[in-house]
């Protein structure tokens, strides 16, 4: 379905999505089936193994990639979501200036597990990891990706590979297709189906 038979609200809450990505609309996949590109479709910031090319954006920090891309606090302040990530005790101010390899291989691996609850849980228990990990990891290279119109059945599962955000006008779902995440990563869609048909032809 393109993206010209949704409601006006949803082509503007897409395009709203696309501006919010650094993304325009010369970068939108118009459709992705099987028709379009058979067997398994990989999305993937590699761009030797992707189906779809990816959009890279430069991100410069941690708010940055949660506001495009992870849970908002909103979510685990309304109830909507629950808190679902392990909570730490308080990273040490002393320790900041550190690199990695100044690190114990522990406090290198909380790190990371407290980067990770910051953009999909509730930032308000990682708080005070976010000077660790931005001096770690930011700026960073985020891939993106946007599709009007998404297709599958048993011939042609997605993979999301990599972590980033997706947004997508319609994902139709056949007998037998999938959506496989091998990562984090947020997936924005307009329109979702649950289809009884047994392929997307």
């Amino acid at each position: 379905m393109p993206l010209s038979d949704l409601s006006p609200e949803q082509q503007q809450a897409f395009n709203d999505r696309l501006k919010e990505l650094g993304m325009g609309p010369s970068q939108v996949v118009p459709s992705i089936s099987p028709k379009t590109h058979p067997g398994p479709v990989i999305f993937s910031a590699d761009p030797e193994i992707s189906t779809i090319p990816p959009h890279v954006v430069t991100v410069n920090s941690l708010d940055e990639v949660k506001r495009i891309a992870g849970n908002p606090d909103s979510h685990y302040e309304s109830g909507t979501l629950q808190q679902h990530h392990d909570i730490f005790e308080d990273w040490p101010t002393e320790k900041n200036e550190k690199s990695p390899s100044e690190l114990e291989a522990h406090e290198n691996q909380r790190i990371i597990a407290a980067e990770m609850g910051y953009i999909y849980g509730h930032s308000k228990h990682y708080e005070s990891y976010k000077t660790i990990i931005e001096k770690h990891k930011y700026p960073a290279r985020f891939a993106v990706f946007a599709a009007e119109d998404v297709c599958v059945d048993a011939n042609n599962p997605l993979y999301i590979k990599s972590e980033g955000a997706y947004n997508f006008g319609t994902v139709t779902i056949c007998q037998g297709g999938s959506i496989i995440f091998e990562a984090n990563a947020t997936m924005t869609v307009q329109l979702m189906i649950k289809s009884n048909a047994t392929s997307c032809s």
